[in-house]
This record gives structure tokens, C-alpha cells and sequence, in this order.
């Protein structure tokens, strides 16, 4: 069966055995209807407000949490599973050269708009508490966040533009089926756009996440949470502060397999690239594509408020179509 290294003649990545691609594209299928479903409805639940208070301290996160839910819905459906799974069970990309380069620059701008949107997340938490302990008003505005929301997509079409005018490059992935950011440093141009991106596209907003996770929770520790001096829930507030912790920590974890391939393979030379296991390789989509549903899951299981809404939202919809049929029945009898 023809790979993707015939489109590419320099994919130094080993074939893996057609089964496991085969697999693995019907988990990925899978994963990504999932997660699809998930994010919809974490995004509908943003739009209407569902379990969200209208509180001006909740207007801002409602609107970081649906750009996380947009940037997901885009990493699934437009650099995901509608093309990485049938492109297993084949055992070769099929959308030919052009399209695999696309799919690669969307893979990259996704990817660094999950990132930066849960940098966003947390910031906004910090910034919250800040304002709180410091007696001040100035909470994130809707049209600040939405300025600061805009800027960070223009900013990873920005990050994703340099492997297409060969700065960097984007190549098969491990299982020789898609295309991808090529994390090999094998020439000086990848070298020097490898660590850059890694710099300032990995490492930089994981350090601020972290901080901003550090810094909201000493605040809180500090804080009466039992006080609203500032016309804050402060209680509320700390609830979902907690559950933005959880939802970056699963996320991370999440991405651990991703993170440890590459990180193989650039240390890795191309002939000890080879002996890289298949496991790992499998792994790594797999839990990529399953992290887009940890957010409603987290919100599930810790926010009883949207789970209880959500819930309601059904049963009203089911009751409506139930009255629905029930009006149109009598009008045609």
C-alpha cells in the first residue's frame, strides 16, 4: 500500500503494521465524534449561559471557555478525525500533497489556540483574585477579552506560517499516514524554528499557565472566601477557578505521549527515530484527540449547577418536541 512517503521520499519514519493503523483510525473516529459532541454542547452551554451565572465576574470566563470549546471543535473536525481516520484505515494520507500541507497548518494553528486558550483561562482567573484583594473594579471586559481572544488566533496563524516559506517544515507524522509539524533537527532552518516555537509557543505559555494556577491559589488561601466585600461570589468564583485547574491538569496529562514523542524526536537521530515504539506512537493520538472532551467532563462531574441545567435543557427540549408532535397530529386529524 502506498504511504505517505511517496508523497514525501524523505518520511524516515518505520511502517507500522496496517492493523494498527487500521485501529487506531477507528479510535481516533471515534474520539473525535466524542469530542465533537462534548465541545458542541460545552459550547452551547457558554452561548446560553447554561450552569454560567449572568454575574459581570462570569461574563469573561464564558467567553474564554467558548473560545476553548471553538479552538477544540476546529483541532477535531478540521485538523482531526474526518481526515486522520480514514487516512489510517487506508494506510496512506488520500487528500494528496496540497491538503496535507494544509491539514499540517491547521493542525499547528489548533494547536496553539488550545494552548493559548487555556493560558487565557487562567490568566483571567489570576486577574480576578487580583482585583479582588486589591479592592479595585477593573474586571476583564467582554470587549477586552474578545481584543485579547482575536489576537492570540492572528497570532497562531502567525506561528503556523513559517514551515510553508520553509522555515521549519511540516512532514509525515510517526505513522506515515498525515502531515505534521517535523520536529527533527536536521537542518539548521528546522533547528532554529523547532526551538523558537518550543520557546514561545510551548514553554513560555505553560509557565504562565502554571504561574497564574500558583498565584489564584495562594490568593484564594489568603482570602475569606466566605467574604463578598466586592460584590463578588467569591465561593462561585473559587469553584470555578478549581474546576480551570482540573481542566488544565487533565489537558496536560493528556498530552503527555504527544510531549514525550516529541520531545524523542528531536533528540533523537534519524536512525534512532526508528526504534521508537509503536505504542507510543498509537498512544499519542489517541490521547491528543481524547483531551478535547476533558473540559465537560470536568464541568460534569464538578459543576453540579451545569450538570443539573443541562440536564433540564434535555428534558425541556424532549417535552417541546413532545407537544410539537403532539399540536400536529391534532392539526392533520
Amino acid at each position: 500500500m502506498e504511504s505517505t512517503g511517496a508523497l514525501n521520499p524523505e518520511c524516515l519514519w518505520q511502517p507500522m503494521e496496517p492493523y494498527h493503523l487500521t485501529w487506531l483510525g477507528a479510535v481516533l473516529i471515534v474520539c473525535g465524534i466524542l469530542g465533537s459532541a462534548a465541545n458542541g454542547m460545552l459550547s452551547a452551554g457558554c452561548l446560553l449561559g447554561i450552569g454560567i451565572p449572568e454575574s459581570r465576574a462570569d461574563q469573561g470566563h464564558r467567553l474564554l471557555l467558548l473560545n476553548l470549546s471553538i479552538a477544540s471543535l476546529g483541532t477535531l473536525l478540521l485538523a482531526g478525525f474526518p481526515f486522520t481516520g480514514p487516512s489510517l484505515i487506508y494506510g496512506r494520507w488520500i487528500f494528496g500533497n496540497g491538503c496535507c500541507q494544509l491539514f499540517a497548518f491547521l493542525r499547528q494553528m489548533f494547536g496553539f489556540t488550545q494552548l493559548s486558550a487555556l493560558m487565557l483561562l487562567t490568566a483571567e482567573r489570576y486577574w480576578l483574585f487580583y482585583v479582588i484583594t486589591k479592592e479595585q473594579t477593573r474586571m476583564m471586559s467582554i470587549k477586552g477579552c474578545a481584543w485579547i481572544i482575536v489576537s492570540f488566533w492572528a497570532l497562531s496563524i502567525i506561528f503556523a506560517v513559517p514551515p510553508l516559506i520553509h522555515w521549519g517544515r511540516y512532514a509525515c507524522d510517526s505513522t506515515r499516514t498525515t502531515c505534521e509539524l517535523d520536529w527533527g533537527m536536521t537542518n539548521n532552518n528546522q533547528v532554529s524554528f523547532n526551538l523558537f516555537y518550543l520557546a514561545f509557543g510551548v514553554i513560555l505559555p505553560t509557565v504562565v499557565i502554571f504561574i497564574c494556577l500558583w498565584r489564584s491559589n495562594k490568593i484564594i488561601k489568603a482570602l475569606s472566601i466566605e467574604s463578598n466585600d466586592f460584590g463578588v461570589d467569591t465561593i462561585g468564583q473559587y469553584s470555578i477557578t478549581k474546576v480551570v485547574m482540573y481542566i488544565v491538569i487533565g489537558m496536560y496529562l493528556a498530552w503527555l505521549p504527544r510531549g514525550l514523542l516529541v520531545f524523542l524526536t528531536m533528540v533523537l537521530d534519524s536512525e534512532a527515530e526508528k526504534n521508537i515504539p509503536d505504542t507510543l506512537k498509537i498512544l499519542s493520538p489517541i490521547f491528543a484527540e481524547a483531551s478535547t472532551i476533558v473540559p465537560l467532563v470536568v464541568y460534569a462531574v464538578l459543576g453540579t449547577n451545569i450538570r443539573e441545567n443541562m440536564l433540564k435543557m434535555l428534558k425541556k427540549r424532549s417535552s417541546f418536541k413532545a407537544r410539537h408532535g403532539m399540536i400536529r397530529l391534532r392539526s392533520t386529524s
